[in-house]
């Protein structure tokens, strides 16, 4: 009888140990890149702009689709909750934009517009110059 309440007490502990150390739910969400935070050349975190709210996601374990993102670029983040409100991004994929084609026949006889030359920026010409001589 001791032996079959110690076996069923036993069991209990084990299934409530099992059911509360779940796996966490991974979720997804879309949003632009407002900040970043790096130390050296590694990315630590990120501030996400979703609608009106803004997210940190901690990034040191995250792998990145379409390479590595810049301030103003859209985001696919795929993510789990943390410890004490923090947000691990796991999968971070950039969204694409519309590209811009220019068409050189079209536009042939279009004046061209440039930006006004700096008077007091040395050209890249003189300094190679000036360390061969």
């Amino acid at each position: 009888m001791k032996k079959s309440i110690f076996a069923f007490t036993f069991f209990c502990s084990c299934m409530l140990a099992l059911i509360s150390c779940g796996s966490k739910e991974i979720k997804d969400i879309k949003g632009l890149v407002a900040d970043i935070k790096a130390v050296n050349d590694s990315l630590v975190s990120a501030k996400i702009l979703i609608g009106g709210d803004t997210a940190i996601f901690k990034m040191t374990d995250a792998r990145f689709i379409n390479g590595i993102f810049m301030a103003g670029d859209s985001v696919k983040i795929s993510y789990i909750e943390g410890r004490k409100d923090t947000l691990r991004a796991l999968i971070v994929s950039i969204i694409p934009k519309a590209p811009h084609y220019f068409d050189a026949e079209a536009a042939k006889n279009d004046t061209l517009i440039t930006a006004p030359a700096v008077k007091d920026a040395p050209a890249e010409n003189d300094s190679a110059a000036a360390k061969i001589n």
